[in-house]
């Protein structure tokens, strides 16, 4: 009686403590998920680099974390500056713009004459009370969401440096002692020893499938994106690469949402090369370097149905924000793997119970 009091006493005493732990780390936990995933992404980088230096964990965490700062953050702070200037001209081109001078130009007039329509008959000097001015509406009030969110992205600077601060200081320790700590939590678990590395395997391999895989790709077609309509004289090219890199990692949507609307309105406008560019080089380079890539970065490495991908994609992105897409189809691989654990743990049970 007594040791049943004293380990119910302590459980309640594990509960609490694991409560008040979870509120102190809340903050931090998505950033402490993300440094655990890039320090297995980049594992055998530190083991090459620790064994170049002799086996001195600390320098070797160190040098990483500092070659990571420069091809992660660098690059990002780069882009986000371009879109916040972008953004800006964008905004106040939007709001500025003479449409009529816009829409009676020679360049979009020619291909709508040989369709037949005439674009000068456009009663623009109403534009507030037809539809052309809803759709002008429209298009101004777009301009004002992506000021708005430019905004709100400014003044998330500080949280998002400190952010990346927790991020880069946990990989220092995790880079040295992702193993010992690993070990340290499946001793504490209750499951069989290969049920726990099947469970971690899992976690491991669809989180680094996700990041080599979705994002490496996205950021690669985003790049190609921004390249052709920068060419082609489309404005605001790099905010339109950076929301291909967003479509690009929701699953069966991807770039086309972006290149091949764009490419239509360039025919729509009478430019017939900058189409034809646009359409054909992100059919044949931008769309399909997820085919070729694909394969070679991710393998095998996770085997979850595409309709479980794209629903635990947009899932995550719901209840989580961009970081869901990583942590959707985690949870779900998680889920899953339990699942086929629980299959096996009672392997028999369920056989008896559907004779």
């Amino acid at each position: 009686m007594k040791n049943n009091l004293n380990s119910a006493f302590l459980l309640i005493l594990i509960i609490l403590a694991g409560i008040c732990a979870y509120l102190v780390f809340k903050p931090f936990l998505v950033a402490l998920f993300l440094a655990f995933v890039i320090s297995q992404l980049f594992k055998k980088w530190y083991e090459k680099i620790n064994q170049k230096f002799g086996n001195r964990p600390s320098l070797a965490s160190l040098t990483l974390c500092v070659i990571l700062f420069f091809i992660l953050v660098i690059p990002f702070f780069l882009t986000a500056s371009l879109v916040a200037k972008e953004g800006a001209d964008l905004y106040r081109n939007v709001q500025q713009s003479d449409w009529q001078t816009y829409l009676s130009s020679t360049s979009q007039n020619q291909f709508l004459k040989n369709l037949g329509i005439d674009i000068k008959t456009l009663d623009v000097q109403n534009i507030g009370t037809d539809n052309s001015g809803k759709i002008i509406q429209g298009v101004q009030n777009a301009s004002n969401f992506i000021f708005s969110a430019l905004q709100k992205t400014y003044q998330s600077v500080t949280h998002f440096v400190f952010m990346a601060f927790v991020v880069f200081f946990s990989l220092y320790y995790l880079f040295k002692d992702s193993d010992a700590i690993i070990k340290k939590i499946m001793s504490l678990s209750p499951l069989r020893n290969n049920q726990e590395s099947k469970l971690l395997d899992n976690f491991i391999s669809v989180s680094k499938a996700t990041l080599k895989g979705s994002l490496i790709i996205a950021i690669i077609q985003g790049i190609l994106m921004s390249f052709v309509l920068w060419i082609t004289g489309v404005p605001s090219p790099v905010i339109w690469g950076v929301i291909t890199i967003i479509v690009s990692l929701i699953p069966m949507l991807g770039a086309a949402l972006i290149w091949l609307p764009a490419g239509i309105i360039m025919l729509f406008l009478g430019n017939i090369w900058q189409a034809i560019l646009i359409l054909s080089f992100g059919a044949l380079a931008v769309s399909t370097i997820d085919n070729i890539l694909r394969p070679k970065l991710v393998g095998k490495e996770t085997s979850l149905h595409p309709l479980l991908v794209f629903f635990s994609t947009l899932g995550g992105i719901a209840l989580f924000g961009l970081i869901g897409i990583l942590l959707g189809p985690v949870i779900i691989v998680l889920l899953v793997s339990l699942l086929e654990i629980y299959q096996i743990e009672f392997k028999i049970e369920l056989e008896k119970m559907n004779q």
